[in-house]
């Protein structure tokens, strides 16, 4: 076993994928065009909330700032994730302040995922498509609890709509959360 304090040679910084981020703002922006179209149709006082039989159980004075909420949070959350995904791949990365050989209490993240760097390689991109994944996921639930909430849910829809939507995204971070942990302990 290698002596973590010992500098490794520096490895080459890996980008993470963008496209996952920009399919989840393609999404984003589709459902602001959506509702900027909705906008004028939209009901006042509108409803800003839904109980578990997807019938509103709060509303609020109509305003755009309130009618694009969902919106907002979606390219915020899509933003958090592609600068965490961005700064991900530094997180393998060692640098040697001290010289040759650090003190003993200096510590990489990338010793803390692994010694041995294949292992660190494999978690870190890993969570990074785990990242993209949640970034598409994400934009696509709030794109569809936004549509339903502005255009009304369609008394067919309206049984299934919410597990089936919960099912999909819960399923997909489980997914991704178990290529994470199989990196992790290296196992593929």
């Amino acid at each position: 076993m290698q002596d973590p304090t010992i500098a490794r040679p520096a490895r080459p910084v890996r980008r993470p994928p963008v496209w996952p981020h920009l399919v989840a703002l393609v999404i984003v922006a589709a459902t602001l065009v959506s509702g900027l179209v909705a906008y004028p149709s939209a009901p006042d006082p509108m409803p800003v909330h839904f109980d578990a039989a997807l019938q509103p159980d709060a509303w609020a004075d109509k305003s755009i700032g309130g009618f694009l909420l969902p919106v907002i949070i979606g390219a915020v959350v899509v933003a958090i994730f592609w600068i965490i995904a961005a700064c991900l791949p530094l997180t393998g990365t060692t640098r040697s302040d001290d010289g040759p050989h650090p003190s003993a209490t200096a510590s990489t993240w990338s010793t803390q995922l692994s010694p041995r760097p294949e292992v660190t390689a494999a978690t870190t991109a890993a969570t990074t498509r785990l990242l993209g994944d949640m970034s598409i996921a994400t934009a696509a639930l709030i794109a569809v609890v936004a549509l339903t909430t502005w255009l009304g849910v369609p008394a067919w829809m309206a049984p299934w709509l919410l597990p089936v939507l919960m099912a999909v995204f819960f399923g997909s971070l489980a997914v991704s959360c178990v290529r994470v942990f199989r990196a992790q302990r290296g196992l593929g």
